[in-house]
């Protein structure tokens, strides 16, 4: 599993800010040795997870993903029902939206979309959105099971924006609020000026399967704003539940 671990951790290196990497940029960025780095990525290249430019030299994401990104959609064609989802909330309430999975150390954004104005919070989807510092990270921590929480608490939180939670009680404390409200929230704790709300879907699962959002500048998320935001909100919620479940 050592393996895989550590061939996990050279993808994971890989973004939109940094699409080609060279070896030794990767052998930095993953914390491994030239050699080992090397032949991971040989291995993954020899399956199409990996190229390398000829041009450059320095190494791509490859082809393979493709085959199971289509494979996943065509199983759970979520993609496409958190999209649909967020372009109808973007309309309700001309704030941006976004949907995210779980992975191993945040949420990853699978959709979102942007109002046509010109104050918004602007969305990067190569952009980790961490368990502890996000209304969509919260929102998920707040409905997991014991079990999950418990596991999600245990990575290392660093203190990412102002207002940043990092101490364990003071979060536990949070997620109990959020638990008996039905929503999480969040103002200056992964970018400053910025106001979250997120709430969880379900497909089944113990977990949640994922969180949706809205984020907006701080100062427009008003008590009065937030209370016509959460309804929107619930019924998309309603409205992925029903296109992933069929119920």
């Amino acid at each position: 599993m050592k393996t895989v671990d550590k061939a996990l951790g050279v993808l994971d290196q890989f973004s939109l800010e940094n699409r080609e990497l060279g070896l030794s940029e990767l052998t930095r960025m993953a914390g491994l040795d030239k050699a080992a780095t090397r032949r991971l990525l040989v291995a993954m290249a020899k399956h199409g997870f990996i190229e390398q430019s000829v041009e450059t030299k320095k190494y791509r994401l490859g082809h393979g993903f493709l085959r199971l990104a289509r494979i996943r959609e065509a199983t759970v064609p979520v993609n496409r029902i958190a999209q649909e989802a967020v372009e109808r909330l973007v309309g309700e309430t001309n704030e941006t939206a976004h949907v995210s999975l779980p992975g191993a150390l945040g949420m990853v954004t699978i959709a979102h979309r942007l109002p046509n104005r010109g104050r918004v919070i602007k969305i990067n989807p190569a952009e980790l959105l961490f368990y502890h510092a996000t209304a969509s990270g919260l929102a998920y921590l707040a409905f997991a099971t014991d079990a999950t929480r418990d596991r999600l608490l245990s990575l290392k939180r660093d203190k990412i924006a102002q207002e940043t939670v990092t101490d364990e009680a003071s979060l536990r404390t949070a997620l109990k609020g959020f638990q008996a409200q039905g929503y999480s929230q969040t103002r200056n704790s992964f970018e400053s000026d910025v106001a979250s709300v997120g709430m969880t879907f379900q497909d089944g699962d113990d977990d949640p399967t994922g969180a949706i959002a809205l984020a907006l500048p701080k100062a427009d998320m008003t008590d009065a704003r937030r209370a016509e935001l959460l309804p929107l909100l619930r019924e998309a919620v309603a409205r992925i539940e029903r296109a992933l479940t069929g119920l």
